[in-house]
């Protein structure tokens, strides 16, 4: 190696360690940042400095246990400002730490959370709902592991969890997990990817959530999947629901014109199939290599 490479490839070196450290000091100093709003939003609150110590503790854990900083720091701060007491402030780092270390999407539950103190739902009632949706979420998640694990594909690190996230909501709409195994075979049955996967059930879910039955819910967007239907394509049904809803329709009256469609589409296919046989058998029994009929004698 001669001096000239060294120096340049120490120099390279020495480079990259100061941009690492760069980078690694501004994380540190943005964490930091949430820590003191923490702080502020703690000393600014009614608790006493004992509970005061038991948030602040709660929190370095939460962080520490890999939820994000700006996140903790929205629920403390949102938390004490709607009036939640430091047991329920604790509440929520707990179900958020709880969902990390199990391994689920904790973005889901943190959104849950922070919608809930944004909207002035009660503490309790926040906690509560909170921890069913994360129950739905373990519920969820070796549903989505086992089409991974049967080929699905997906092309983001995060569409796992997209799908784990829309499954936990299609359960709590009460669609079974069979229905929502079937639409998943479906969608594998095309070759489609998880993406899509996690369309129908959202659609499946949108339904549920319109006043459809879950039943019909998962059976039309499974139909749906089956026929071929696009991303695309069930974003559309979805926009044709609540255009339709709009004018005064109920989504059981949406659902039956769609199944009446698709049943039509279904017999259309059917006669053309039929068509397409005949034609093939008749030209099959006409060809040179198959001379019947009159022509088939010569003298």
């Amino acid at each position: 190696m001669t001096r000239t490479t060294a120096v340049l490839r120490f120099g390279g070196i020495a480079l990259l360690l100061v941009f690492f450290a760069a980078g690694t000091s501004g994380a540190f100093g943005a964490e930091s940042g949430h820590q003191d709003a923490i702080q502020r939003a703690l000393a600014s609150s009614t608790l006493s400095p004992a509970d005061q110590a038991v948030v602040r503790s709660k929190a370095a854990a939460a962080i520490n246990a890999g939820v994000p900083a700006e996140d903790v720091e929205i629920i403390v701060s949102r938390g004490l400002s709607r009036g939640a007491d430091a047991g329920a402030v604790n509440r929520f780092l707990d179900i958020s730490v709880s969902a990390k270390r199990s391994g689920l999407p904790v973005d889901p539950v943190l959104d849950r959370i922070e919608q809930g103190l944004s909207k002035g739902v009660p503490a309790e009632r926040i906690a509560a709902a909170s921890e069913r949706f994360t129950e739905k979420l373990m519920a969820a998640q070796p549903l989505v592991d086992a089409l991974i694990r049967g080929g699905m594909t997906s092309r983001r690190s995060t569409e796992r969890e997209e799908a784990i996230a829309s499954t936990a909501r299609a359960l709590e709409k009460s669609i079974p997990p069979e229905a929502i195994k079937d639409m998943g075979v479906a969608v594998h049955g095309k070759q489609g990817p998880l993406t899509l996967f996690t369309n129908a059930v959202d659609t499946a879910t949108y339904f549920a959530g319109s006043g459809m039955s879950s039943k019909t819910a998962s059976r039309l967007v499974q139909s749906a999947v089956d026929k071929g239907s696009s991303e695309r394509d069930l974003n559309a049904m979805i926009r044709r629901m609540a255009e339709e809803m709009k004018q005064g329709a109920k989504a059981q009256d949406v659902a039956k014109k769609m199944e009446h469609e698709n049943m039509k589409d279904e017999r259309s296919m059917e006669r053309q199939d039929m068509h397409q046989e005949m034609r093939t058998d008749h030209g099959g029994g006409s060809g040179p290599s198959g001379m019947g009929g009159m022509g088939g004698h010569r003298r």
